[in-house]
């Protein structure tokens, strides 16, 4: 009686038409990834390092405190000039990365192909425009998520302990640190990715594809910025006695003014604030409490998320045109 051989599993390779296009990108995705990983290692020491400042120099008692005053004051700016200076400009890079993948992954992707006629070489090959086109974005798209995403854990890994020492004198809504950190740089480095495929394929040449993407992507990290503010619902606080907004330290100040003994919102008498006594000088003018309008830290995350769904919502649009007009407009 013979005993029965089980066939091995197959290892996983590429194949075909995938594999074809993973030659074309892959010296691009291991420099990436190597960048990537290097980043990973530097941000995790600096993280470490954070950890152990923070314990060392006692600061858990000024931890958040946008206006910390004395010792904590003195503590907190010291450990910011060691330890909060070093990050700004890596964050700084962290915001720009999306348009490295819209300029010089996404923009070349079909428009190289397209500028050359080697696409129809392919497609002559019995491979449907659709499938190839699909191969032509699912490795970079693969490749970009990959990367963005290395680089954003290491880069949320370093800043977290610092932002939340710092406070507001750290601003987590500010263009950096949000751009350089979380979930939207993935989802920013993905739609940017799609803009330049999409230009790639209206204009069909290479040059005139990379400096559109590089135009229309400025242009849309702008208005993403502008945007971000109304992603979410804002809190809204009343307080009376008081002429200073009534938000929380920390919190993303979008609105604010002044109120009167009902509560209602009223203008400002900008002239009381070039008197001695400011408070005495708005009360006199019915100007009794100040509203404010405001994003707490905690939307922090859920502004990141929020943004995140928009840029694959647009990512997603974008490939749908480009499927449409490789299905039907392609020559």
């Amino acid at each position: 009686m013979t005993a029965s051989v089980l066939p091995r599993p197959r290892a996983f390779r590429l194949r075909g038409l995938t594999w074809l296009v993973w030659r074309q990108n892959r010296a691009a995705f291991w420099i990436g990834l190597a960048v990537a990983l290097v980043v990973a290692v530097y941000a995790a020491v600096r993280h470490q390092q954070v950890v152990a400042a923070i314990d060392e120099q006692h600061l858990d008692e000024c931890r958040g405190k946008a206006k910390a005053s004395g010792e904590c004051l003195k503590k907190i700016v010291s450990f910011g000039t060691e330890y909060q200076f070093p990050m700004r400009r890596p964050l700084q890079v962290m915001a720009f990365l999306p348009l490295v993948y819209g300029l010089f992954l996404g923009g070349p992707q079909l428009a190289q192909e397209l500028e050359s006629g080697t696409y129809r070489m392919v497609c002559a090959q019995s491979v449907p425009r659709v499938r190839w086109f699909a191969a032509k974005l699912a490795v970079p798209v693969a490749m970009t998520v990959v990367v963005s995403g290395t680089l954003a854990l290491a880069m949320t890994w370093w800043w977290h302990p610092v932002a939340d020492v710092m406070g507001g004198q750290f601003p987590w809504y500010e263009w950096y640190p949000f751009n350089g950190i979380g979930p939207v740089v993935v989802g920013q480095s993905l739609l940017l990715l799609l803009i330049g495929v999409t230009l790639g394929l209206l204009l069909r040449r290479t040059v005139a594809a990379m400096g559109a993407t590089l135009a229309v992507g400025a242009g849309v990290l702008v208005g993403l910025d502008w945007l971000r503010g109304h992603l979410l619902p804002t809190v809204t606080v009343n307080a009376q006695h008081t002429t200073e907004p009534p938000a929380p330290d920390g919190a993303w100040l979008m609105a604010d003014g002044p109120l009167s003994p009902s509560d209602a919102r009223v203008s400002d008498v900008n002239s009381c604030y070039s008197t001695s006594d400011v408070r005495t000088c708005l009360t006199d003018h019915g100007r009794t409490g100040h509203w404010a309008e405001f994003h707490p830290t905690s939307h922090l995350w859920p502004l990141q998320w929020a943004e995140t769904g928009l840029c694959l919502l647009l990512a997603g649009a974008l490939a749908a045109l480009c499927i449409w007009r490789v299905r039907h407009r392609l020559t």
